[in-house]
């Protein structure tokens, strides 16, 4: 599905590869300077679309502090610390699209806060205004999106379709959290593995 099919979304930022010596960070984030900045750090619920070429490759969700920028730092991180699968695999999968020449994109949506009225302990009825978490949006997204696409989901929502990230992905992601058997993929290897495949 083409990103232009989503009303009302909202570019965060472009993507670039980091061709520096800090091999942690693969690529950079170049913010949508269009976006005015509250917009991107505000904790609305937001469902996030991860766009390669103008096409959905991933429909995510946060509720985060921090706003879509903090969600992103987690993706841009995605190669040190102790990161999960799907964070260091979203990481290595958009250096790979870069590296084949791809461009990569973020757009997002978010929940608009609203009354909802909570009963305290007292047995009251007081109103916050609030945002209702992103997962709603995320799942009505792609419900939305599997009736277009004849159920089937972004290719990189790997945990919806219950499959496994791949091997190679796996491999690295305990490289990154045990700091065993040397470091974690480089620009230079995932080059070289395309150049394989080519």
């Amino acid at each position: 599905m083409n990103i232009s099919n989503v009303i009302g979304r909202i570019k965060v930022c472009g993507i670039t590869l980091n061709e520096s010596s800090d091999k942690r960070n693969m690529w950079n984030i170049g913010w949508n300077k269009e976006c005015d900045t509250n917009v991107l750090t505000q904790d609305n619920g937001r469902c996030y679309f991860i766009v390669v070429n103008e096409v959905i490759y991933k429909i995510g969700y946060s509720d985060s502090k921090g706003g879509i920028k903090n969600t992103l730092s987690s993706y841009k991180g995605g190669n040190s610390g102790r990161p999960s699968d799907r964070t260091h695999g979203i990481h290595i999968l958009i250096t790979q699209e870069l590296l084949k020449g791809n461009s990569v994109d973020i757009y997002f949506t978010y929940n608009e806060n609203i009354e909802v009225p909570v009963k305290t302990m007292d047995g009251k009825t007081t109103t916050i205004i609030t945002s209702i978490s992103g997962k709603h949006l995320e799942l009505e997204n792609v419900k939305l999106y599997l009736e277009a696409e004849n159920n089937e989901f972004p290719i990189w929502n790997f945990q919806e379709q219950n499959k496994s990230w791949p091997f190679y992905i796996q491999e690295s992601t305990i490289k990154v959290d045990k700091k065993v058997d040397g470091e974690s993929l480089t620009i230079e290897d995932l080059r070289n593995m395309e150049l394989i495949k080519s």
